[in-house]
């Protein structure tokens, strides 16, 4: 398989993992071939790449966690999301089953790296990016040697560090200009109304508690909402913002297209010590594959290659499949490349495909 831009399909493909929407509900099955009004629903949708089937690449991507548990977690956040419109009841027990289902699967999956954050619509992104900050912040958690009791509150305050913004207006969240001063401090605000939900729900750690109220605030004390300094801030609150703000320039949303996982790898050392702890952005980035499987890219020498393998040691030394010359042209029989026993050829560029 290999991963390809939605601009770059074309009928007769075959889809090799399955999309679903925000909310986990299937929009093609993976073993379908692509039609004309599948492509075109898939851009209107906002998905920007999709994995399909190609016999010269042998590749098998892995999840950290099983689709079903991804599929069941969103639509818990979703339902939580729902039903705190009505009422201020959350089913911790239910949250806390969930995180610890996911715990158990990261923990027999250790060796995996994240290969990009799963392709899924825009039409909702707040239930989806629950439950990838609870993922990216578990596996961070896992690589800091936390204990299970601690990973739990770890990720049940990852899976709802957003439950705030059901308190804040639907226009100000999903606006696609820029927001005025008074809705940003709105927008600001859904820290404290997550803390003050919670507060009253039984059950629940403070410590998890914590983690919905301080994930805004930064190692320099220009965060938010009382612009704690590094000391000040727990690391679990910092694990999780790391998690969150990485996930955000990595998805699509309605007002912004991702940016490449090389890219964002790239924000997240140059702001550390500012706006996250460094210690942190190494352990997270340590469980990153900055070239995900599948994706096509261009080397040093010109050559253009598919990523076939990752390292967890080292993970700006793939192995890449070769299938087009320094010309340009497609080869008749693809290599591979080991990026790290090559170490003259390097990655200059990822593209949409070939």
């Amino acid at each position: 398989m290999r991963l390809v831009s939605t601009e770059e399909l074309k009928e007769g493909m075959t889809i090799a993992k399955t999309v679903y929407t925000a909310n986990g509900t299937t929009i093609i099955n993976e073993g379908i071939k692509l039609k004309k009004s599948y492509i075109e629903k898939l851009k209107k949708l906002g998905i920007s790449k999709v994995y399909v089937k190609d016999i010269h690449i042998k590749l098998e991507v892995k999840d950290v966690i099983k689709e079903e548990t991804r599929r069941e977690s969103l639509i818990l956040v979703k339902n939580i999301m729902d039903d705190l419109r009505f009422s201020e009841d959350i089913p911790i027990d239910e949250v806390k089953s969930k995180v610890s289902e996911i715990i158990e699967q990261l923990m027999e999956n250790d060796e995996i790296l994240i290969n990009l954050s799963e392709i899924r619509s825009i039409d909702d992104y707040t239930f989806g990016h629950s439950v990838n900050v609870c993922v990216l912040s578990l596996i961070t958690g896992i690589s800091m040697g936390y204990t299970k009791n601690e990973l739990l509150d770890l990720g049940i305050g990852a899976m709802l560090h957003d439950i705030g913004k059901v308190k804040v207006p639907s226009k100000i969240l999903n606006k696609p200009s820029k927001l005025t001063q008074d809705e940003y401090e709105e927008i600001k605000n859904h820290t404290i109304y997550g803390y003050k939900l919670l507060s009253k729900v039984e059950g629940i750690s403070e410590l998890s508690r914590k983690i919905v109220l301080s994930h805004h605030e930064r190692v320099d004390g220009k965060g938010y909402p009382y612009g704690l300094k590094n000391e000040d801030i727990h690391p679990f609150s910092k694990i999780v913002s790391v998690a969150d703000v990485y996930d955000a320039l990595t998805t699509d949303r309605v007002y912004k297209r991702r940016i490449k996982v090389h890219e964002a790898v790239e924000y997240m050392i140059s702001m550390s010590d500012h706006q996250f702890d460094y210690n942190i952005v190494k352990k997270f980035l340590s469980n990153i594959a900055i070239f995900p499987l599948g994706a096509a890219v261009e080397l040093s020498t010109n050559q253009i290659g598919y990523i076939v393998d990752n390292r967890k040691e080292f993970p700006t030394r793939p192995v890449v499949e070769v299938v087009a010359s320094n010309n340009g042209k497609k080869i008749t029989i693809p290599y591979k490349i080991d990026l790290l026993k090559n170490t003259s050829v390097v990655i200059v560029n990822t593209i949409d495909d070939i």
